[in-house]
């Protein structure tokens, strides 16, 4: 076994990686900024509706986060999960009522949440 350090790219390996992680972000962007119709065939495709950032955050979270009912509502029609929880203990519900967004508030009671 060589012991030598080379200046080589990462293997391939990490690579698949990189595009993981970069594939992640991108639907978390979907996400964030309203993109209910790409966001809905990635679902279809079978990404897990639930899925969550490294800080708790579902799709659901980030839609609400950032005012984007429409995406919300998709998200809640494929059985998004309206009470789950960030790592800091906030809801989809908490967040909607925080930003006075009636709109995704009654939304979110609609489709069961509670917390």
């Amino acid at each position: 076994m060589s012991r030598d350090k080379t200046d080589q790219p990462s293997n391939p390996d990490n690579q698949k990686d990189e595009d993981a992680v970069a594939f992640l972000q991108g639907l978390f962007e979907l996400a964030r900024n309203g993109g209910t119709g790409p966001l809905n065939v990635m679902l279809d495709a079978g990404v897990p509706v639930d899925i969550r950032t490294n800080n708790g955050e579902t799709l659901l979270m980030l839609a609400c986060q950032n005012g984007h009912t429409e995406t919300a509502r998709m998200l809640l029609d494929r059985e998004a999960d309206p009470n789950l929880p960030d790592h800091q203990s906030q809801t989809p519900l908490m967040v909607a009522t925080m930003a006075e967004r009636t709109d995704l508030v009654e939304c979110l009671l609609e489709a069961g949440a509670d917390q």
